[in-house]
This record gives C-alpha cells, structure tokens and sequence, in this order.
C-alpha cells in the first residue's frame, strides 16, 4: 500500500526502501524544502533510519541539541539543504562516529497500523447515553437560543430562564423575596462597623496661638 508523504506517519521508522523514499519525502515537506536533492538527503538519513530513527526524531534534531538547546538559526536560502542537515545531524553523534539515541521513541509501521485499528475499534464501540427528557428539553432550548441572531434578545433569554430556575427552588405557597426584602436580610446578616472610640471621640488638644481682635 502507497502511502501519501503527507500523511506519513512521524514516528513510524522506515524499514523497506520504499518507506525510506516516503520518510524522506516527508522530512523534505514537512520541512519546507522544496530544492532539497532527495537523493543526497536519503544517503544522509539512511544510517539514522537503520539506528530507529523516525522523521519525527530527525526534525526534534535539526532544531535541538542532545542537552535540550536549540541548534541555532534556521536554514538560510545560501545553505544547501543536504549539507545542513548533515551540520545538524552531526551534533547528536558521540566523536562523529556512533549515532546517539534519537530523541523520540519510533515504532515500526506494523505496529503503527495495529495500534490505530485498535483506537479506531475503541471509538467505534462508544456509544452516547440517551438523554432524559430533561436533558433532550435543554438541548432544544440552547439550540433554539443558539439561531437567535439578536444579542439582546439572547441575554433577556438567559435572564429570564435563570429567574424561573430560581424560582422554582421556592417552598409552594411563598413569593419571590422583593428588594427589600433582601436589603434587610444583608442587615440582619452584616454586623454595623463600629468606630473604636479611642479614634472616635478622642481629640488631641493642640494649642493655637490666641488671636488678639482688634
């Protein structure tokens, strides 16, 4: 089965030559290079691809170090593709001999395929719980209130649905509390703010100079 390079998968590890063809294809349009020899850049990776490498892991080196810190700037139009990549790549071997680990943990294609199968199973044997009336009442009434165009009349909606969820808390028999009502409910409830009398009623006597009336 061909699979598109765009929809290569990032951790799969090319294994086939044919998978090494659509990594690199990958790798060059993920990274967005379009005058990249395809030839040189496949000689280049082909070792890492061997080691378990993945495109994923190749692009986490290209922009970071082993210790975590970026590699520097970017790809300048003057730099050659291939050349840069080899520059990047060269930071994660051990004396420019042995290959470092690579940064994320790939999987081969096989088990790529197995482990979305098994997710796409998964999904599919969920089902939603069917909604009460009152739930399939509340759906209708957002989507109502969802094609009202006026924002005015939206809110008056809100308001006027918060006010019947209160009011139906209510004992049967009582009204609605008033505002004042609720005004001598906050001063029964909050104690009045007394003064303390030492910084009330205590004044401090300074002596003024008399002023002689003419």
């Amino acid at each position: 089965m061909q699979i598109d390079p765009r929809r290569w998968p990032g951790r799969v590890v090319p294994s086939t030559d044919a998978d090494v063809d659509i990594a690199v294809e990958s790798l060059c349009t993920r990274a967005s290079w379009p005058d990249a020899d395809r030839r040189w850049v496949r000689r280049t990776l082909e070792p890492w691809f061997k080691a378990g490498w993945s495109v994923d892991a190749v692009l986490v080196a290209i922009d970071k170090r082993p210790d975590g810190t970026r590699q520097g700037r970017p790809r300048s139009r003057a730099q050659v593709a291939h050349e840069f990549l080899r520059a990047r790549m060269m930071v994660w071997t051990d004396d420019g001999a042995r290959l470092a680990r690579p940064p994320l943990t790939g999987m081969s294609l096989g088990e790529w395929f197995r482990v979305n199968r098994r997710n796409a199973l998964v999904n599919s044997r969920r089902s939603r719980a069917a909604l009460t009336s009152e739930g399939e009442r509340a759906r209708a009434e957002s989507r109502a209130l969802a094609h009202r165009r006026d924002p005015v009349e939206r809110s008056r909606e809100k308001g006027r649905r918060r006010v019947e969820a209160l009011d139906s808390l209510l004992l049967p028999g009582r009204q609605p509390p008033s505002f004042a009502d609720s005004w001598r409910l906050v001063a029964d409830l909050i104690p009045v703010q007394r003064v303390c009398s030492a910084c009330g009623h205590v004044r401090s006597e300074t002596p003024r100079p008399a002023h002689r009336v003419a």
